[in-house]
């Protein structure tokens, strides 16, 4: 079995969520990937397999390894979106209804002796294809798939909804937020710190040269204090 932390870049990264957890274990355990699993740790977020990547406007379905710095991410949550391939398909299943409905008419005639004419079969085809390409884009239109998308800086990166539950999403958001006040805390004490350092002022020339002189006094009345000792 293959540990979790291989995947990360830095070995030394804490995980914090995971989405798809049966999928992780699995492709540790057997290297099998079935669908896609989506890994939080305390610097980054590790996509494997099949995701939603929209860096144009529309969302494509990627499938690969994808890696986004927790800091880069803008913000996270629910949305809806369409899917040109779905809408396709849908029109397809239209199509191939009609068809099929056409050959069930003229095999029910061959069978059963019962006569509808090739007029009638056409006219009952036509009419479910009519159905089918009104009703199609109807329910595409009104009917949008529920994603949570995870949007950073240059694209974002989604998942259907309803291939987790709404409470692992949530607990991912919770997660990703604390990775992400966690590192701005960090970052911000850093930069205080640099920036303390770099206001410390320095002395003037004028303090400079008094302080020279005032340690050349001290020298000067510390060797008069020893020749009176001598």
């Amino acid at each position: 079995m293959a540990e979790l932390n291989s995947l990360f870049m830095d070995a030394a990264e804490t995980k914090a969520a995971i989405l798809g957890e049966g999928f992780l274990y699995k492709f540790l355990d057997e290297g099998i990937m079935k669908d896609h699993f989506c890994v939080l740790t305390d610097k980054r977020i590790y996509v494997k397999g099949t995701y939603f990547h929209n860096t144009d406007g529309a969302y494509r379905i990627r499938k690969g390894d994808y890696t986004i710095d927790v800091k880069n991410v803008i913000s996270t949550g629910f949305s809806t979106a369409r899917f040109g391939g779905v809408f396709l398909l849908e029109l397809f299943f239209a199509v191939f209804l009609t068809v099929l409905t056409g050959f069930f008419l003229r095999f029910v005639e061959i069978i059963d002796h019962i006569y509808f004419g090739m007029d009638s079969i056409l006219w009952v085809c036509s009419i479910l294809l009519t159905i089918g390409l009104i009703a199609v884009p109807i329910y595409y239109y009104f009917n949008p798939f529920k994603i949570f998308v995870i949007e950073y800086g240059s694209g974002k990166i989604a998942f259907l909804a309803f291939e987790y539950l709404e409470d692992d999403f949530r607990l991912f958001q919770r997660q990703l937020y604390k990775a992400k006040d966690a590192l701005s805390s960090a970052a911000s004490d850093r930069t205080d710190y640099e920036t303390g350092e770099a206001a410390q002022p320095e002395k003037p020339e004028a303090l400079k040269e008094l302080s020279s002189a005032f340690s050349i006094l001290d020298e000067n009345a510390s060797c008069s204090e020893n020749m009176h000792m001598l």
